[in-house]
């Protein structure tokens, strides 16, 4: 089914834009007169459209996943539940996404094929889901539960946003303050100080040197700023790359534990759902593994993923890789011996959660008063570059 864009003014005047799904113009023109709304323009959007460039958030695409699992479960066909979804959803992304679903539907197509479709929007993990809930029957409860596990994730990252916020506000004005000195302030006082012929202080010197060196040079600091971050997307886009990025970040003190245990929480929690949907375990793993975020442990979960295929338990080839921390064997070990792997690999993926967000706590307290320190410093430079040469100058005059 096609997909247009539209601008339209609703009954009091807003203006309102999106994308609808209709088979042509005049039907997509219609179908929006039908909502109450009087479009102005309506023309059809190619595929890969720049206006699809922005992801739907994960909490979007949670509540999507939830209201279908809703008209699922109360009995609406497939292909109606997708268009009724299209109509309440607003991102433009998931909507175009919505509709090219139900176009295959419409088709014949199964639903796991039709989510292939769009691949930006409907993951690999979603996708296997479903085909694993289509083959069960149960497909209701298994969006239900891929809907717990999306808003889980979400709730995880906004709360990690929260945490890292201060810290980053901080820095960002440090950093801010020192350029308008720098570049505004410091040119006048040079203008002063020069006119008055005082011998000025040591700080005094140092601000102003450093005032022409910014002056000077920005543009070079700005376009080698520029061509390092270039190279270093470059360099993180290739396999080797990125590879040593990851390897690194693990190696950094302080942060790598932390990003261990986001990786080994997003692993756990990531397999432990695709086997409660009843996905094989060779095939969980070959999503779980890319799910991690982190290329070595990927590689990681693919050399244990080659030793389930030759029969070894999933415990003794995550040990052999020594990418996992201990807890991770032990927990897989253990559901291996009891025959349920999903649930004590949920009470990890909870675990290794608040654990991330604890140490994400701990670090943003001890950041804080880093920063502190570090804007007092700065002030007390100031002070000193500035103020104590204008006490000396007023001492003169008077």
């Amino acid at each position: 089914m096609p997909v247009f864009a539209y601008r339209a003014l609703t009954g009091a005047g807003r203006a309102q834009g999106g994308v609808i799904g209709a088979e042509s113009a005049r039907a997509a023109w219609q179908a929006l007169r039908s909502r109450g709304v009087y479009p102005t323009d309506v023309r059809q959007q190619a595929a890969g459209g720049s206006w699809t460039a922005r992801r739907p958030r994960a909490a979007e695409v949670a509540a999507m996943t939830r209201q279908l699992a809703t008209l699922v479960e109360a009995g609406v066909p497939l292909a109606q539940a997708f268009a009724v979804l299209a109509e309440e959803t607003q991102h433009p992304a998931l909507v175009r996404a919505l509709v090219v679903v139900e176009s295959r539907l419409g088709e014949g197509t199964s639903l796991a094929d039709a989510l292939a479709a769009t691949p930006r929007v409907f993951p690999p993990l979603f996708r296997e889901l479903v085909r694993a809930g289509e083959a069960s029957g149960a497909l209701g409860p298994v969006l239900a539960r891929l809907a717990e596990h999306t808003e889980a994730s979400a709730a995880l990252r906004a709360r990690l946003r929260a945490a890292l916020a201060y810290p980053a506000v901080m820095a960002a004005a440090t950093v801010a303050v020192l350029a308008f000195l720098l570049i505004w302030v410091v040119p006048q006082l040079s203008e002063v100080f020069a006119e008055a012929g005082a011998r000025l202080p040591v700080a005094t010197r140092a601000l102003l040197a450093l005032g022409a060196l910014a002056r000077r040079t920005w543009w070079v600091v700005l376009g080698a700023g520029l061509a390092g971050g270039w190279g270093l997307a470059r360099w993180t886009a290739t396999p080797g790359g990125r590879a040593r990025l990851d390897a690194a970040l693990l190696a950094v003190p302080l942060v790598g534990p932390v990003v261990l245990k986001g990786a080994v929480a997003r692993f756990t929690r990531t397999l432990a759902t695709l086997l409660v949907g009843g996905v094989p375990l060779d095939a969980a793993l070959g999503i779980a593994g890319p799910a991690t975020g982190n290329r070595r442990l990927a590689d990681a979960v693919a050399v244990a993923r080659a030793a389930v295929r030759e029969g070894e338990p999933l415990a003794s080839g995550l040990r052999a890789t020594a990418a996992f921390p201990a807890l991770v064997v032990q927990v897989a070990a253990a559901g291996e011996r009891s025959g349920t792997l999903a649930g004590p690999l949920e009470r990890a993926a909870l675990a290794y959660e608040r654990d991330v967000e604890s140490a994400v706590s701990a670090l943003g307290a001890l950041v804080e008063p880093v920063l502190v320190l570090v804007m007092g410093a700065v002030v007390l430079f100031l002070v000193a570059a500035v103020l104590l040469p204008l006490f000396d100058l007023g001492g003169a005059v008077r």
